[in-house]
């Protein structure tokens, strides 16, 4: 009776492993399903630029990679994923230098003042990842932050997200049209959006992320350690600088990086008419930002 049982035990393990193997399908042509290419071009070695901009929504929509690339003739690639943190960030670049040939400039771009802390608007992007379960470096990084077990060595369920069954082709939202070059400006503002300029400002340590502190270091060391050139970017947003927030930065970083800090004396930015949110700029508060940027490059 016991050899019987274990007999069907093992015919239902074999069966489930062989007939599991037919969902590599979903895995494998998930990435054809994906509007945004860009980490899959990283990893199959087609991001050799001079250089990347890496950041959240902030690095995304408010610095145009075209426009610095046909005024300093570097090429130039925006590497930026909105909602995501100084982890995702440092896997980025991790994924450039590990599949590419290192670029010669790195612009981290900041978010003022939530950088360092742990806020629900920052993640690290998982969901970039899922589609790209198939690639095995994916699948370790998920593994090594605990998203995925070892089983998926050799399960292709255990690759698998929910997302991976949906068949359907991805769309661009409006919000979220990527140009050529990885930029992800908007020409619009937000829907019945009221402005109101915030002179306050304010920054804790206490309610920094340990972890993310670790990961903002990392990421420093690493261009430091490849002789790459990092820039620190502080973007306007639609209130007052943070001074705090850049000295707290600025105490972090040591004499490596350069900074960018936009042009925050004076009244340039705020004109409400610049911006698509508080946080964010448009495309015409983009261009003059992108122009900053290109004028502090000409001057280093």
């Amino acid at each position: 009776m016991m050899s019987r049982f274990l007999k069907r035990i093992l015919l239902f393990a074999i069966l489930f492993f062989v007939l599991e193997k037919l969902f590599i399908v979903l895995l494998i042509t998930a990435p054809q399903r994906e509007v945004d290419k860009r980490l899959e071009m990283l990893i199959k070695g087609e991001m050799n630029k001079d250089a990347v901009i890496i950041g959240s929504s902030r690095g995304a929509r408010d610095i145009i990679a075209s426009q610095i690339q046909d005024s300093l003739g570097l090429s130039c690639y925006n590497l930026s994923f909105p909602g995501s943190d100084i982890e995702f960030h440092e896997f980025v670049l991790r994924m450039v230098l590990m599949h590419n040939a290192p670029p010669k400039q790195v612009f981290l771009v900041l978010d003022d003042s939530l950088t360092l802390m742990n806020d629900s608007s920052l993640n690290f992007r998982f969901d970039r990842l899922y589609p790209l379960a198939s690639y095995k470096v994916i699948n370790r990084e998920m593994i090594s932050k605990g998203e995925k077990s070892f089983l998926s060595h050799l399960f292709v369920l255990s690759r698998m997200n929910r997302s991976n069954f949906d068949t359907r082709r991805r769309r661009f939202a409006p919000l979220d049209t990527i140009r050529e070059c990885g930029s992800m400006p908007v020409s619009f503002q937000k829907s019945q959006y009221r402005f109101h300029y915030d002179s306050s400002y304010s920054y804790d340590t206490l309610h920094e992320s340990k972890r993310k502190v670790a990961w903002f270091k990392k990421l420093i060391a690493t261009c430091e350690q490849e002789s790459i050139a990092l820039h620190l970017v502080f973007p306007p947003n639609y209130k007052t600088h943070n001074i705090l927030f850049e000295q707290r930065i600025r105490q972090l970083s040591g004499s490596y990086p350069r900074f960018i800090v936009y042009q925050h004396s004076g009244h340039k930015y705020q004109n409400p008419e610049l911006y698509y949110d508080k946080g964010h700029l448009k495309e015409n508060g983009a261009i003059l930002f992108t122009n900053e940027i290109i004028a502090a490059m000409g001057h280093q």
